[in-house]
């Protein structure tokens, strides 16, 4: 009677300490997955502060995607303004300026009487794109002109760009020529008009008398 009294208590003892390893155990595993699980969250904090970075509204990137979507539906008096922010944080975007020419010549193409100050603006970026004024290719000319220029170009943009100069001016820029005298062959000159009304004596001042010859 007492081994097996000996027995059973040695089993209790022993069922005893294996419970207490398990919780243990058990509880170290929740603290690593714990740590794991605060470990990854911390991990994808930084990417979305970053993707909020990027597309937040002071973003070229992203005033570029609001005027994809506004010239979709033909609304290029709302893509206008959201390119020109755009491109007043970064000028040096190829996309930017290409969308902003094409915005500009869509308002033209509505116009009967075409505006030259917008005109102007839409052939200054047409020329920007094809000379490689913008983009990886920057700095690569003098005065529009190189002879390396068209490596890094983007053909599509750069093809675009001649169809819609020829369109609007009649004329592509030569090899040899200068954006500036291209320019000056190209551009209108700006309309400026002034109105006046002729007024007789009598009509500035009701109280003059004028004498009559009798």
């Amino acid at each position: 009677m007492r081994k097996a009294a000996g027995l059973c208590l040695s089993a209790a003892i022993a069922l005893s300490v294996a419970f207490q390893t398990s919780e243990v155990a058990a509880s170290e595993r929740d603290t690593k997955v714990k740590t794991a699980a605060k470990s990854v969250e911390e991990t994808e904090v930084e990417p979305t502060r970053a993707y909020d970075d990027l597309f937040s509204e002071t973003s070229a990137r992203s005033l570029l995607m609001t005027a994809k979507q506004y010239m979709r539906h033909h609304n290029y008096n709302k893509a206008i303004p959201q390119l020109s922010r755009a491109i007043k944080l970064d000028p040096d975007d190829p996309d930017v300026r290409c969308l902003y020419a094409e915005a500009l010549e869509e308002k033209l193409s509505h116009q009967v009487e075409k505006d030259p100050t917008i005109f102007n603006l839409c052939v200054r970026n047409w020329l920007m794109i094809l000379r490689s004024e913008v983009g990886e290719e920057k700095g690569t000319t003098y005065k529009g002109i190189g002879i390396g220029m068209g490596y890094f170009q983007d053909e599509e943009r750069t093809m675009h760009a001649k169809h819609s100069l020829k369109a609007l001016t009649g004329y592509i820029p030569k090899p040899w020529e200068t954006n500036d005298r291209y320019l000056r062959r190209v551009l209108k000159p700006a309309s400026t008009s002034v109105t006046a009304t002729i007024k007789m004596p009598e009509e500035t001042n009701p109280k003059a008398k004028v004498e009559r010859p009798h």
